[in-house]
Parts: structure tokens; sequence; C-alpha cells
């Protein structure tokens, strides 16, 4: 039986039903819930030159991707000082006698806050570029084992923007297992001051997190749909009387 134009599917009733295919694709690949929190600064936080060190002095660019929250102090800490998460950007100009980059935890390393360093022989944080993955097996991962340079003296930072790899622990968590993997967006300035631009982290406990300027799609997110565009344009292309 032949049925009236009226009931037969129409080309775009077809030409949609690869996208459909390709949303169903996404909501089994990607966890439920899973997302990267991105937080972009309206206006960058530069470090300005920290007189007593790290540990004596909080002048610098604090920052905690799990809450948002971004601040340039002085010479005070702030309270809390410790929490998951939370992050100092300093440029020290005491320590060595001359200026260098800096980044302290200030979440417990017990608890599996940290920075991703180079490699197990080179334990200052590592450098990354735009499009880097950050997850498991990427550089050396041991909270509190390396040094907080990021350079010129000690560390693999050069002037330039780019990424700090982050390792997060989830509040809510049991274990120091339990992290989430992110990053710092920051520039660093010939004199060796450094503005943070942006912060994030994948919010799916131990899944890595890819670099970026600008929030995008995630690569899954955006290749399964990809695939949805490429069969709709190839039903779109089909001559009008195709079966």
């Amino acid at each position: 039986m032949v049925l009236p134009s009226s009931s037969r599917p129409t080309r775009w009733v077809r030409a949609a039903r690869p996208l459909a295919l390709a949303a169903a694709l996404v909501a089994c690949a990607v966890p439920a819930g899973a997302a990267v929190v991105h937080t972009e600064l309206a206006t960058p936080l530069t470090t300005s030159a920290n007189l007593g060190g790290g540990c004596c002095d909080g002048t610098g660019v604090w920052f905690n991707p799990l809450t948002g929250y971004a601040e340039t102090r002085g010479f005070f800490f702030p309270d809390p000082l410790y929490e998951d998460g939370k992050f100092f950007l300093l440029q020290d100009v005491i320590t060595y006698g001359a200026p260098q980059a800096q980044i302290f935890v200030q979440g417990f390393f017990s608890r599996g806050n940290g920075v991703v360093y180079a490699s197990d022989v080179n334990l200052n944080p590592a450098w990354f570029g735009a499009g880097a993955f950050i997850g498991p097996g990427t550089g050396f991962q041991s909270p509190g084992a390396g040094f907080p340079d990021i350079g010129p003296l000690f560390g693999n930072g050069t002037p330039d923007r780019g990424f700090l790899g982050l390792t997060i622990r989830d509040p809510a968590g049991t274990s120091p297992a339990d992290i989430f993997y992110g990053f710092a967006e920051v520039t660093i300035h010939p004199d060796w001051s450094m503005s943070l631009h942006a912060f994030a982290y994948e919010n799916v406990r131990g899944q890595g997190i890819t670099t970026f300027t600008s929030p995008i799609a995630e690569p899954a997110t955006a290749a399964l749909w990809a695939v949805g565009l490429v069969a709709l344009g190839g039903l779109v292309r089909r001559r009008p009387g195709a079966r």
C-alpha cells in the first residue's frame, strides 16, 4: 500500500533522525551531570612583588576553581587559609634575590590537592599549551613531592600565555584519590609576574580535562554531534525521488 503524501515521512523528518541518534549517543557516552566548570575573569588578576616569600606574605593572586573565588591580596592571608581547591600565585622577589614565579597549593596535600609536575625527575609544575590533556598519567602526580617554582631560575614556565595543571580534592570524597582535574590559565610576563585569566575543572572524579582559552564543547560531545551532522548532509544531498 502506498501511503498518502501527507502520511509519508518528510525529508526534514528523515534528516532529523541522525541528529536524534547523535544526541542519544552523547547521552550514553558522557556521564550524567558531567561538565567542565569554567570561570573566566572579566579582568585578569596580576601578581605584585611578594617581599616575604610564600610562607610569610599573602601578596599575590588567590583562587579556587571549586567555588569560583579569585582575588588579589596584600600582606594578610585569606581566611580560611587552607581549603580544598585553593591556590596562590605569587612573584617571589626575596628568596632567590631575583623575581621568581611560583604557585602554592593551599589545599592539604594529604587530601589529594596539588599541581601536576613535569616528571619524577623534574619536580616543578608542568607548563602546558592550549589543547593539552591533563588527567591520569599526565606528568608526575604526587601532591607535595615537588616545588612551587614556575620560573625563571627553576621551573618550566616561559614568558607567554599557558596553563598549569591542577588536582583538586572533591570535598565530598572519602580518599585522596577522589580528585577532579583542572587547570589555571595564566600569562607569565617578562618580569615574572603573572596574570590569571581563567580556571576550570572537570566535575567527574578522575576524568581528564583539555586546556582551552574559551568555553567549547567537550571533545566527546563535539565528535558525536559531528557524526550526526555528516549523516544529515548525506541525506540532504540525496535526489528528491530517491528511496
